[in-house]
């Protein structure tokens, strides 16, 4: 007889930490979408052990000439700080110092003996896209993108030592990355663990207030579910002529970090009840703002085309914008039929506004299929943000198929990596805020036909197929199993327990849901055979006449006309598997075989 051994290795992790901080800082990380300045090396000059000490690098930022502003940059050196040195933006135009001398590759270095030492220099803000502005100065107010004239720094100290970057606009107010210069209204609000601040310049007027923008802002951030929430969002109303084009995709604002623009005149829309919030661009770039992940060029498309996505859905579930508007947003272009989006650029915007929109609604309803309802496409945008490192293509297609439960490779490959264009979405599967599915026009198939489950019981015991003909809906069964019914395909089953059952019936997409009440029953032809045994025996459980069994529970009928009994004594027969007689032969035939096998081994 051979002795296996088990042997069991232990092994011990020896962890050694030391390390000391590195006495340098630079500007904050940019969120994606933001290229902030760059910033400047760290000296490697290592702190000794000292109490740590906070300074200051502040940006105080003013109206100049039309085009223009002015920034006095200046710092709280602390008390630690041996050498100081700024590095500005190469578009800037210098034009005071004090207690900073001019060094190598244009930066600044503290003399070493200013307590506060600043430097004071113009910054261009205008810029452009095609014919849209993005930021622009006048004589009398300012919308700017503060990254464009940020400043990076570092610093040597004989302690351990931290700088707090600060911006102020003494006239105007200043978000994380945006400021307006000027005089304004401001409104503040919460929801959904955030604050939205909207600062509407008193240069524009439009038809709705800051309140009501930040209001708007608030209700849409309770239906984005992705991670990523900044603590504070702002808003800035734009004037003329910023927005005024458009600017890519005709959209009307821009995001960057947890600041954004919408153009004053994008901010509002008329309709039937007069002019109201314009919610799909509020939506379009709050959801830019909860977008913080690094996508490498084969992924670029997602950002765009996941807002532009939620641009159309979002408003459409709130019952903000009708069926015509929320059909128009997924209309591709005839020049992107072939259009390969892994394979896109900036320069085919559009491609990512339609094509791309378009692929996440089938994508999305595709999760909601496969899940039941209870996942979506925002699984995935939560995946993406809570990712470390780059997103790769291969790293999306590894959270589809981990969102889904089940393999969409295949899928991925010939809509977005492939040319294979996805169809239209469905209006009725996305149903607004107002629409109820109502549970009395769900149907089980019957036998040959479609039946509504109010004019007879439902089977209890076998799977029933069931669908809703108007709109793809989830299907619940209170005690049962769940079934989902996409329009337009093969329904899915249920299988019913005996008794009353809660029928619930809920969109996909809306998640509304309604209840009804309904019988089932364990023999719905009547056959005194019951619907699992009739399954079992093949014949048709909707088909009194088809049984071939012999009703339960007995196995004789009473008077031996009939059935299974031979009508003048007990009946036997053998139960599944084997009989008595084939259960005797076996066992005789492995007592052999077992006495034989002993024999060879001696």
């Amino acid at each position: 007889m051979r002795i296996r051994a088990a042997v069991i290795v232990v092994s011990v992790l020896l962890v050694a930490t030391a390390g000391v901080p590195a006495a340098a800082v630079v500007p904050e990380p940019s969120q994606a979408g933001t290229g902030g300045p760059p910033t400047a090396a760290d000296t490697g000059y290592i702190a000794v052990e000292r109490p740590s000490t906070a300074g200051t690098v502040r940006h105080t930022v003013r109206l100049a000439d039309p085009g223009t502003v002015r920034v006095e940059l200046g710092v709280g050196i602390t008390e630690p700080t041996a050498e100081f040195r700024v590095t500005l933006p190469g578009t800037v135009e210098v034009t005071g110092t004090d207690g900073f001398d001019r060094a190598d590759g244009g930066a600044y270095e503290w003399d070493g003996r200013t307590e506060d030492p600043t430097l004071t220099y113009r910054a261009p803000v205008n810029r452009t896209v095609g014919e849209s502005v993005r930021f622009a100065a006048t004589d009398d107010w300012a919308l700017v993108d503060m990254t464009d004239f940020d400043a990076a720094y570092s610093w040597r100290s004989f302690g351990e030592t931290s700088y707090e970057r600060q911006f102020s606009v003494p006239n105007g107010y200043a978000g994380r990355a945006m400021a307006y210069l000027g005089a304004y209204r401001v409104a503040n609000t919460s929801g959904a663990g955030q604050q939205f601040t909207v600062v509407h310049p008193t240069a524009v007027e439009t038809n709705a207030t800051a309140s009501a923008y930040a209001e708007t802002l608030a209700s849409i951030a309770g239906t984005i579910r992705v991670g990523a929430r900044d603590p504070t969002v702002t808003a800035f109303i734009a004037p003329r002529p910023i927005g005024v084009e458009g600017g890519e995709g005709g959209v009307g604002g821009l995001a960057t970090s947890a600041d954004m623009w919408i153009a004053a005149d994008a901010a509002t829309t008329a309709g039937a009840n007069g002019a109201r919030v314009h919610e799909p661009i509020f939506v379009h770039e709050y959801v830019h703002t909860r977008q913080n992940y690094t996508p490498t060029p084969e992924m670029q498309w997602f950002t765009e085309a996941s807002a532009f996505y939620y641009m159309a859905l979002t408003p459409y579930q709130r019952g903000k914008v009708d069926e015509t508007r929320f059909d128009r947003q997924f209309r591709v272009p005839d020049r992107f039929g072939d259009t390969v989006l892994t394979e896109t650029t900036g320069a085919q915007y559009r491609a990512w506004a339609t094509r791309g929109a378009r692929t996440l609604a089938a994508l999305d309803r595709r999760i909601r299929t496969s899940t039941n309802g209870s996942r979506t496409l925002q699984d995935i945008f939560r995946r993406l943000n809570a990712h470390e490192g780059n997103v790769t293509y291969a790293d999306f297609r590894s959270m589809v198929d981990a969102t889904a439960g089940e393999s969409q490779a295949d899928w991925l490959d010939r809509h977005v990596d492939g040319s294979e264009p996805v169809p239209a979405p469905v209006a009725d599967a996305y149903p607004a805020s107002d629409v109820t599915v109502g549970p009395a026009g769900t149907e089980w198939r019957r036998g040959d036909e479609w039946v509504a489950v109010s004019d007879t019981p439902l089977p209890a015991g076998i799977p029933v197929r069931v669908r809703h003909p108007e709109v793809g809906v989830v299907v619940r069964a209170g005690n049962g199993t769940t079934a989902v019914n996409v329009t337009g395909s093969d329904p899915s089953t249920v299988r019913f327990a005996a008794g009353e059952a809660t029928l619930r019936v809920e969109t996909f997409y809306g998640q509304q849901s309604t209840r009804l009440t309904v019988a089932t029953s364990d023999d719905v032809d009547g056959d005194g055979v019951t619907n699992a045994a009739e399954l079992g025996q093949g014949s048709d459980p909707y088909d009194a006449s088809s049984s071939t069994a012999t009703p339960e529970p007995g196995l004789l009928d009473g008077d031996g006309n009939d059935g299974n009994g031979t009508g003048g004594g007990p009946a036997v027969r053998d139960g599944p598997g084997f009989g008595v007689t084939r259960a005797l032969a076996a066992g005789t035939v492995l007592l052999v075989w077992q006495l034989a096998r002993a024999r060879r081994r001696e």
